[in-house]
């Protein structure tokens, strides 16, 4: 299971770089990439915002995954 979240923070990382690259190019550049779709570089960073809140999410998970075995073998030995 720690496999498929490493995976996933990595796409989502990836989404949130290619997200902020996009929005970047099309401020400065500003041919409006997306504006007949209704995307502008407002939208890009929202999107790179919600991607970098997956990642936050997923490596705290992980971390407290990580972490509640260790603590649940500790308590069995004292006994």
């Amino acid at each position: 299971m720690d496999k498929h979240f490493s995976w996933l923070n990595k796409l989502f990382l990836l989404a949130a770089l290619v997200g902020f690259i996009v929005a970047i190019i099309d401020k400065i550049v500003g041919l409006g990439l997306g504006a007949s779709w209704g995307l502008y570089p407002l939208g890009y960073l929202r999107f790179t915002w919600t991607c970098l809140s997956f990642v936050a999410a997923i490596s705290l998970y992980q971390m407290a995954g990580a972490k509640a075995p260790k603590k649940a073998a500790a308590k069995k030995r004292k006994r």
